[in-house]
Formats: C-alpha cells, structure tokens, sequence
C-alpha cells in the first residue's frame, strides 16, 4: 500500500509545485485548500504525512497542527510546516506547535523528496511497530499455539501456549535448536502421514487443514490431538520465506464425535444387565413358580430385586448428573447433622470398610446450600475414585468437616491410594476428562468422574481443589462450600473461589 500524503496550500500553484514534484514517487496524493477541509480530509485519510502550509485563510498552520495534536486519531501523524519565512521565532513556533519538520520556500525539489521520504519510512516502521506490539500481545494470549518457522524448519517464534504443547522452556528467550518436527516427534505422531511425507517440503495442495499432531493413547491418559493449520509467506524463489503455524486442541471435538455412540453404548450396557437379571427371573417365576419350592422362588425374587435395585440407582445416576441445575437448595439445603449416616450409607454400598469422619460439634447444626441429592453424588464420585486409585481397591479414607471461611464449610477427603502426576492434578475436574483408562473396559461413573463434582460445586458459589497427600501416596479432594445463612434463604456467595481449607 502506498503512502498517503495530504498537502494543504491554499494557492492552486503551490499545490502544482509540490505535485510535480512528489509525482510518480510512490505516494497517494491528496489536498486541502484551507485549514478545516484538512481537519476533515485528515480525520477520513489518516495520511502518513501532512505537508501545511503556515499561511492559510481562516486558520492559519500553526493552528490546524495543534488541532491536529489534541486528536487522539491524528496526533501521531507526522507534521511538515512549509514557510516562506526562514526565521528563527517562526521555526520555534512551528516546534511549539507540535510539527515534527519544516521546509522553506522556495521549494528544494531533492530536499522535499529527501525528507517526504525519510519521514514516510520512519512512520511506517512506527506504525509496524505498534502492530507487532499489538500482535505479539496477542498471541501470547491466545489460547492457540502459535509458531513461526524459517524455511530450515527452524522454530523462529514461539508463543506461550505452543511452548506448552510441544514441552518447550517457559523462557522465550532460550533458543531452540532442533527443528520443529523434531521437536513435535518427542511426542506427538503426525497424521495423516500423507500430509506430512517430505516436511517441510510440501506443495501447495497440500495446505489442508486438517493435519494433526496426536499423542497417542497411553496406560494412564487418553490421546491428545493438536489441529496443524499453516500458513506460509512465499520467498522470490516461489520456496516459503517464513511458514507459521497454529496450534489448536481439538481433543474434546474429535473425543465427542467418536464418544457419542460409546456413551450411548455405556448406558445401554449398564441398563440391559440388570434388566436382563430382571426379566428372566420373572420370567422363570412366571412359568415355573407352581413347580418351585419356596427356596427357589425367594432366591430368583432376590435376583429380580437386586437388579431393579441396580438399575434404579444406575437411572439414579445419570438423572442426577444430567440435572444439576437442581444441586442447589439454597432455603433449605444440606444438614451436616446427617452428614455421619449419608456417608455409612454410601461407604456400605461401595464396600468401603475404612472411612474415618471427624466433625467438630458446633458445625453439626450447620446447614450447606446443595441438596442431600447433590452430596451423595459428591461423595459416590470421590470415593469411588479413591477405590479405583488404590492398588488393592480397599482405601483407607479420612473425611473431616471443619470451617473453611465464616461463609464456608470444608470437606476434606484423603485417602492412601495412588499420587496423581502434575498433568493429571491441573486438569482433573475438565469436564469428561479420565485420570486413567479403566482396567475392566466400563466407562467408570460413565466417563462423569470428578468434573461432576467440579460441575455441583462451582455451580453452587464453591471452590475445589486436589494435591497429593504429603505423609505418602494418594490424594486430598478438599470441597469449600457455602451454608445457608440463618434468616436469609439466599446463597451466601462470597465470591473467594481460591480460598484454601
């Protein structure tokens, strides 16, 4: 794009000598013939330089260039004065007057092209400046990696989230000496390879989006897919100059589309065992009962019951989760007092043999604000974490109530399983995210897992949070959760969600 020139000179032959001059040099050429049009001439174009005459009709110079400093539009646009007085005073007064140049009549033809020159090319590198300002704050927010790459497959530029994904040194200033694809090699595998064959050499049909980086699945996390987009500034040999590359998790995209079914599959699995349970024993009890001592009739009821019991509580389950928009009973609420039998009814049903709960007795009046529903799930969710986290599926778990802030209740739940690695600890409570793979082939808690308990308690004004325990292996769930307020059925929402138990 060239640059814009605005010259404002109130004689017609001025303006021709400056046209002729600046003509067929690589500018726009645009001109106001007083100082109001080139206010307004100036506030459309945003020019690269204006040329002002000092002696204008109306309003002088002097006067349109300090109009021009008080625009925030136009104040950094550079600003030549054109006088036919070569004094001192007025030289000062053009500097007063914000002008970053002047130039004297007559006009010296090299010297305006000269100066034109220097100061477009001084604005434009400014102006680049600023975007690169803009564009590297940018990136380094964004939530996409970003690279850029030199025609060697050398990493030039690396924002903060492509650090992240590849395993680079937080520090950008710390060069990076292999190449980008071997650096993704470390972990990632390129698919579809066709895409990738011959990088960094690749032709221009092959620019398609969808190129990915995926790490493949491992025993104790599932596979991670990064979308390659490229975009690449071509050199005079036709060969890319500079190639950048965005980064972007499409995990969750590319999970759900292939998880649709397999949830679907799940639930049809856990539903047509107990059903399956249910209806051949009715079934033998219908054609065969008059045949059956009363042992046999009692022992296919039992199995009847308990898968209609078994089903009920899966049903429960998924209910439950897919309405937690009712978790919160902020007028009633939650009484700890029947904190101590909700958790031996859960721990029995579980097989949980065990679970130690401490609660201090000024806190067993108190009331938190999600429902009675919402705690069971809570507490079916995390210790059936710690049975599946520890090596012979028997934890010992300690649950202790206590004060967490004057509006808050914490629940801290620990147990001697296994330590979670950092990965797993930042991105436990995503929403469908499994710590591990599940040994018997069964989405556990059909894939909802902790993110149901992040889901219950963010939603109710609360904070979570999990460590390693620090006196041996296993973890810390701590929950902070707000009570009801005495005389006020509102939620008491403090808005503290990084308090600490």
């Amino acid at each position: 794009m060239k640059p814009t020139i605005l010259i404002v000179e109130d004689e017609p032959s001025g303006r021709k000598v400056i046209e002729s001059i600046l003509e067929n040099q690589g500018y726009e050429l645009d001109f106001a013939a007083n100082g109001r049009e080139a206010l307004k001439k100036a506030g459309i174009l945003k020019p690269d330089l204006i040329l002002l005459d000092i002696m204008l009709p109306e309003m002088d110079g002097m006067e349109v260039c300090e109009r021009l400093r008080k625009d925030n539009d136009l104040a950094e646009v550079p600003v030549v004065m054109i006088t036919a007085l070569d004094d001192r005073n007025t030289r000062i007064a053009c500097i007063d007057a914000g002008a970053d140049d002047f130039i004297t009549k007559p006009i010296d033809r090299a010297e305006l092209r000269a100066r034109v020159r220097s100061i477009t090319r001084l604005n434009r590198y400014r102006l680049l400046h600023e975007r690169d300002l803009i564009t590297s704050w940018v990136a380094e927010k964004a939530s996409d990696g970003y690279l850029q790459l030199n025609a060697d497959d050398r990493i030039v530029y690396a924002n903060s989230r492509a650090r992240f994904y590849l395993g680079l040194d937080a520090d950008a200033a710390k060069p990076i000496l292999e190449t980008f694809m071997q650096v993704a090699l470390h972990q990632y595998a390129p698919h579809p390879q066709s895409l990738w064959d011959g990088w960094p050499v690749i032709s221009a049909k092959n620019l398609a989006p969808d190129r990915f980086l995926v790490r493949p699945e491992s025993n104790l996390a599932h596979e991670f897919w990064l979308e390659a987009t490229i975009f690449e500034i071509p050199g005079k040999d036709g060969a890319p100059r500079t190639r950048i590359i965005r980064l972007r998790d499409v995990t969750a995209d590319i999970l759900n589309r292939r998880n649709t079914r397999s949830f679907g599959e799940a639930i049809s699995h856990k539903i047509r065992t107990p059903i399956t349970h249910i209806i051949s024993s009715l079934e033998l009890l219908t054609r065969l009962a008059a045949q059956m001592s009363p042992e046999d009739i009692a022992r296919f009821s039992a199995t009847a019951l308990r898968g209609a019991t078994r089903l009920y509580e899966t049903l429960n389950r998924v209910l439950q989760y897919s309405n937690l928009h009712s978790s919160v009973d902020a007028e009633v609420g939650f009484s700890l007092s029947e904190f101590e039998d909700l958790v031996k009814k859960v721990s029995n049903e579980m097989g949980l043999e065990h679970v130690a709960l401490s609660m201090p007795e000024d806190l067993i009046s108190v009331q938190i604000i999600i429902s009675v529903q919402s705690v069971e799930v809570l507490l079916w969710e995390i210790l059936s974490n710690s049975s599946k986290f520890h090596p012979a599926g028997k934890p010992a778990v300690t649950i202790e109530v206590l004060r967490a802030s004057p509006q808050r209740i914490g629940i801290r739940i620990s147990d001697d399983g296994l330590s979670l690695s950092p990965k797993q600890l930042s991105t436990v409570w995503l929403p469908y995210y499994q710590g591990e793979k599940d040994f018997t082939g069964e989405a556990p808690g059909m894939g909802l897992g902790l993110s149901t308990v992040s889901a219950i308690v963010w939603g109710a004004g609360g904070a979570c949070r999990l460590t390693n325990r620090d006196n041996g292996p296993g973890v810390v769930v701590e929950l902070m959760i707000p009570e009801v307020e005495v005389g006020d059925p509102a939620m008491a929402f403090t808005g503290e969600l990084n308090g600490r138990i």
